[in-house]
């Protein structure tokens, strides 16, 4: 066999050069609902999706990247054990952190009772055997069809299988299986390991430093147990040799990966540990609150402690041998890569002799190093600001219009007070809906102003919390006065979730029926159509059909006048209508409608969404050619899916009229759980049956006592007492119906392949056994004006959302800022999520990088400068934790992450200052879905390619929702800070993406953090950066004729550096080596030290350092191992 030719020879020169680990790829996908679609290097250009592991069986787990964070998760073992393990049982940042994974050995990856089990033949065994191991090897891979042979990092050789009906055990003397002792005075336990078995609780790994000689990984073979260890017994005769196997004593199994050690107790000892990790340091054991380290594996003496005290974590060494401190010392004031937040000095921040030069005015701030900008304000100087009084003119055309769908595009994001929703409530009668957080805040605000009486709809469950402990007695005897709107909203709610109405089929028979007529839940409709301004706690009001019976009740003319129906803070994918079935649902139909139209329909479904595929647009092809392969049945779909059919037996049952001694039924239908119904012979029966409280149900076919199905409502089906309402677990039992046969899973799909007409982009999953998709909104014809507000929409949102509709957009002009407030916005550098937190560090903890570290330094300084200014901080939840010691600061009245907004508005009014720290971070599948919403109709399909690692999108339509998405958010804080309102507010936006109507402000200032180095503090922030441009001006003004002194005053450089600036505006071009060509020319040699890159080019030392950290996050070089690059492996991947 050509693979195993030369293999013993290959082997040895894998020992020799070993191959490099590559990082796991994450490109978009949507099929099974999964954000990210991750593909790992399972072996030298061998790429492998993780839904094709899962799809073979294969359990796994991730790992990191070589040689620091090559080691297994804290959580590998345990029940880990037991049960297969999918990518969705680890967290997504460990996939995005990951360089291969380890496979799963024994039961997780079993299939079809066979065990999965690795024979993994160690280098010495070749050493010590070549000829044995390789008779072996040709043995293995002869007796299997589809052998699976695998190169290991170290130069030994993996055979991998399923054995059936077999688990090989994970003890000392049956993992290894061949072995020689060769124990020593100095260690009684010494071996040479030729051959580990891997079974019950064992695990492989696979990565990038392997190479796949022979099979298929998703397709291991299978071999049966005798036909395996026949194959490996010569190879046992001749190599295994344990001392004495009679006096064999039990000796520790060798463990050839790392695990990463157990956390210490909290984030920072978690990081101080990594650090500890790193540099080779060997966990002991914990002592109290000390936990002690030994500088090697092989040492049981401690050699440093460590321990966190006052939020500081500190270190202390034995010894000074170790050239570590020996008294107790902040272990960031040892070590600066430690990813946590170091304490300020006593004296405040150090700074360099540049800046105090700049501060001083001796030097130019450009001498400063600083990133490039790539944040700009817009030229647009006509922009006008004014006071919502002068829009008024632009909100009245609102009211004078007959176009249905209105966008009144304004600041609603940027306030707090609800201006423009006061003035429309004020101009007529109006329907006003928002979500429940928008709500609750505004009524607050219009209950203060002099507006119409407003009559606010209340969810059946409204203060249920409150008051369900109360007994019922209690609360049956004074209804509804503790301001609840139900008394029994549990069951209401569980009905309507089956489909029922509630309202004819539960409220009828409840004691306080007639009450809750007057002023409960049943009294809304009458309440609310009588009153000029009516308020929804739910943005689909207007817009989803489930909930149109409602509205429309509601929604009449007032005294003749159309009503406006108003949703505030829209969002374009949110107005669209999620929708939906479960795999449960369809199964029930399945067997419920055997033998018609829905059961067909049903088991077609099932079929194509049960075949496992890696994409969404093979789903939306096949459920288009379901569809249109059921449409002749549509009518009598339709029909099935709003009812239920039950159980049932006719038998022979008469029944005489006792007045007229008429015969008025002949047979009964009897249904499962005991209820029954007459079937009356005729109408003139019916009614005489009725009126004696008799049930009946008029059945045209039948056979006598046999079993049969009949379909009814469900509504009829309790009527009768066939379903039993009495508690919720009952509720629950029955089969799901649809109310609105104008809405039901039929109407659905057909509105989505109606809207979707390509079926790549479509935006359809089938994801934890439930298919979902999005369709457009349902307008009914009651509602005859919609207006949406929002401050972040464009027309093209609105056309593309109605496109049947006419579509008119009103702008308001943007209202201006109280004098003296500024946002100050950063205009350099990403600062995303990924730059501030080091997530290349490690699996399990994640600490700050660099940059990350400089801003939150300089943000706790401010903090601590003036105890009179209150701050605010909003940021990611993994930089919260290292901000807690500066929380418990009295000056600090907010510290929260960016998706926990809610109900904090006035705790960020109350703030002078507002640090918004990175820009809000949404997961690259939630931007793709609402693309695909708002965009999977459009003729051109979607890009989605993207850097994700920093948010860019190629496909400007994705892009643009995600500009939206964190514009929306940082509008809304910025809007809760007040500038609008209030005085002596200050906004410190830690991000250069551009935000509408805040950005190009001439109150905002864009600056550089280090403006803010230079400055010290944010009182002189404004003078520095005014400083600086005026110095940029300048440079940007040099002409060929400027002086050499000239020169170096303006760009605050050195005689030779304003040489070179004069030489390129005299036409003349000194070509400069950049420090990328330079590190890729020497790397083109081979791997280098960090100290040789540094030493052999000439610049600054901080920057090259920058410019290797900068190529290794692009992927051109790649860290081998701590303090060692070397170009990336360009050997492309085989697809």
């Amino acid at each position: 066999m050509n693979a195993l030719k030369d293999i013993i020879q290959r082997c040895h020169q894998r020992r020799e050069k070993p191959l490099r680990q590559k990082k796991t790829v994450v490109t978009p996908s949507f099929y099974k609902g999964l954000f990210h679609h991750f593909t790992v290097f399972c072996a030298q250009r061998y790429p492998v999706a993780l839904y094709d592991l899962e799809q073979a069986g294969i359990s796994f787990m991730p790992i990191g990247g070589t040689p620091e964070q090559d080691r297994v998760p804290q959580s590998f073992g345990d029940e880990r054990f037991l049960r297969p393990q999918r990518r969705a049982d680890w967290e997504i940042r460990q996939w995005h952190a990951s360089w291969g994974i380890q496979v799963y050995t024994g039961i997780p990856s079993e299939r079809d009772e066979a065990q999965w089990h690795d024979l993994d033949f160690k280098y010495e065994a070749i050493c010590a055997a070549p000829d044995a191991v390789h008779a072996c090897i040709e043995t293995l891979v002869t007796v299997v069809a589809n052998p699976l042979l695998v190169l290991t990092k170290s130069g030994g050789l993996r055979f991998s299988c399923r054995v059936p009906r077999y688990l090989h055990p994970n003890t000392e003397v049956a993992r290894y299986y061949i072995y020689k002792d060769i124990a020593t005075a100095e260690n009684a336990y010494q071996r040479d390991v030729y051959l580990e078995i891997l079974g019950d609780e064992g695990h492989s790994p696979w990565d990038g430093r392997y190479e796949v000689l022979l099979g298929n990984l998703l397709n291991p073979p299978v071999i049966p147990k005798e036909i395996l260890f026949s194959s490996i017994d010569a190879l046992r005769e001749a190599l295994h040799d344990p001392i004495n196997l009679a006096a064999e004593i039990a000796k520790p199994i060798l463990q050839d990966f790392i695990v990463s050690t157990p956390s210490l107790g909290s984030r920072k000892l978690d990081l101080a540990k990594e650090a500890f990790l790193k540099r080779g340091f060997s966990y002991l054991r914990q002592e109290n609150d000390l936990h002690h380290w030994a500088e090697s594996a092989d040492s049981d003496e401690v050699d440093v402690s460590l321990w966190e005290c006052d939020r500081t974590v500190w270190i202390r060494a034995s010894t000074s041998d170790l050239q570590l401190p020996t008294e107790d010392t902040p272990i960031t004031d040892v070590w600066e890569d430690t990813g946590i937040l170091p304490m300020i000095p006593a004296t405040g921040l150090p700074v360099s002799e540049n800046i105090l030069a700049v501060r001083e005015g001796k030097l130019s701030p450009l001498a400063i190093k600083r990133p490039s900008p790539v944040l700009k304000k817009s030229e647009d100087s006509e922009k006008v600001y004014e006071p919502l009084e002068k829009n008024i003119s632009q909100i009245q055309q609102i009211f004078e219009t007959d176009t249905r769908v209105i966008g009144l595009l304004a600041e609603t994001d940027a306030r707090s007070n609800y201006e423009v929703e006061s003035h429309l409530l004020r101009s007529g009668a109006v329907a006003f809906s928002a979500g429940y957080p928008i709500v609750e805040d505004a009524v607050k605000h219009f209950e203060r102003q002099s507006l119409p009486p407003i009559a606010r709809w209340r969810h059946v469950t409204y203060l249920w919390d409150q008051v369900k402990e109360i007994p019922l007695d209690l609360r049956m005897a004074t209804p509804f006065e503790r301001g609840n709107v139900c008394e029994d909203p549990e069951r209401f709610l569980a009905l309507v979730g089956r489909g029922v109405n509630a309202s004819k089929t539960l409220c009828p028979q409840c004691p306080v029926y007639a009450t809750c007529q007057e002023r409960g839940y049943l009294s809304q409709p009458a309440t609310l159509q009588l009153a000029k301004t009516q308020i929804f706690g739910f943005t689909q009001t207007f817009l989803d059909p489930d909930q149109l019976a409602v509205s429309e009740k509601i929604l009449e003319p007032l005294n003749g006048t159309e009503r406006l129906c108003i949703v505030s803070s829209s969002k374009a994918d949110g107005l669209f209508l999620e929708c939906g079935i479960s795999k449960s649902k369809l199964e029930a139909w399945n067997v419920n409608w055997q033998g018609n139209a829905l059961a067909d329909f049903a088991q077609a479904l099932l079929s194509i969404l049960e075949i496992e595929n890696d994409t969404d647009d093979i789903v939306a092809k096949r459920i288009r050619i379901v569809m249109q392969g059921f449409q002749q049945h549509e009518e009598e779909l339709i029909k099935q899916m709003c009812q239920v059919n039950l159980k049932g037996r006719v038998v022979e049952q008469r029944i005489i009229d006792d007045e007229s001694e008429e015969e008025l039924a002949r047979w009964t239908i009897t249904f499962e759980g005991g209820a029954s119904a007459y079937i009356p012979l005729n109408d003139y029966a019916a009614e005489r049956l009725m009126a004696q409280g008799l049930p009946v149900f008029q059945l045209e076919a039948f056979e006598l006592d046999k079993e049969m199905r009949i379909a009814m409502s469900i509504e009829r089906a309790i009527g009768l007492g066939i379903m039993d309402i009495g508690t919720v677990e009952k509720i629950q039992e029955f089969p799901s119906v649809y109310r609105n046969p104008d809405w039901t899973f039929w109407h659905q799909l057909k509105r989505f392949l109606a809207h979707y007409t390509r079926n790549a982009d479509a935006p359809i999953i089938w994801y934890d056994k439930v298919l979902l998709f999005w369709v457009p909104p349902v307008l009914h014809p009651s509602i005859k004006r919609l207006l949406f507000m929002s401050a972040t929409l464009t027309e093209r949102d609105f056309r593309e959302t109605f496109p049947d509709e006419e579509i008119g957009v009103v702008h308001t002009r943007p209202m201006p800022w109280v004098t003296g407030n500024k946002v100050f916005q950063i205009r350099s550098g990403v600062h995303s999520l990924k730059t501030l937190l080091d997530y290349d560090c490690t699996c399990d903890v994640i600490g700050l990088s660099q940059i990350g570290e400089r801003i939150l330094l300089g943000i706790c300084a401010e903090i601590e400068r003036n105890l009179s200014v209150k701050h605010a901080i909003i940021t990611y939840d993994p930089i919260i934790e290292q901000l807690k010691e500066i929380a418990e600061k009295e000056n600090v009245c907010l510290l929260t992450e960016f998706k926990s907004l809610y109900n904090l508005g006035t705790a960020i009014e109350a703030a002078d200052v507002v640090w918004i720290v990175g820009t809000p971070y949404w997961e690259p599948g939630i931007i793709w879905r609402r693309a695909q919403v708002l965009f999977g109709n459009d003729e051109d399909p979607l890009c989605y390619e993207a850097d994700t690692e920093f948010q860019h999108y190629k496909d400007e339509r994705i892009q643009r929702i995600y500009t939206q998405t964190v514009a929306e958010l940082i509008t809304k804080i910025i809007g809760h800070a007040g500038l609008n309102r209030l005085t002596g507010k200050k906004v410190v936006l830690v991000s250069s993406l551009e935000i509408p109507d805040i950005t190009d402000r001439p109150e905002t200032l864009l600056f550089d953090w280090e403006d803010f180095e230079i400055a010290g503090e944010l009182n002189k922030l404004t003078e520095t950066i005014a400083t600086r441009e005026r110095f940029e001006v300048e440079r940007d003004n040099l002409t060929a004729e400027t002086g050499r002194e000239e020169v170096e005053r303006i760009l605050g450089c050195s005689s030779r550096q304003a040489n070179r600036v004069l030489n390129k505006l005299r036409g003349g071009n000194i070509p400069r080596v950049t420090f990328r060509e330079q590190i890729l020319a020497l790397l083109a040699d081979g791997e280098k030290k960090a100290a040789e890159v540094v030493a052999a080019i000439e610049g600054n030392s901080v920057a090259i350092h920058h410019e290797l950290i900068r190529l290794t996050k692009l992927g051109e070089i790649v860290k081998i191992r701590w303090g060692v690059y070397a170009l990336r492996d360009i050997d492309p991947p085989q697809q």
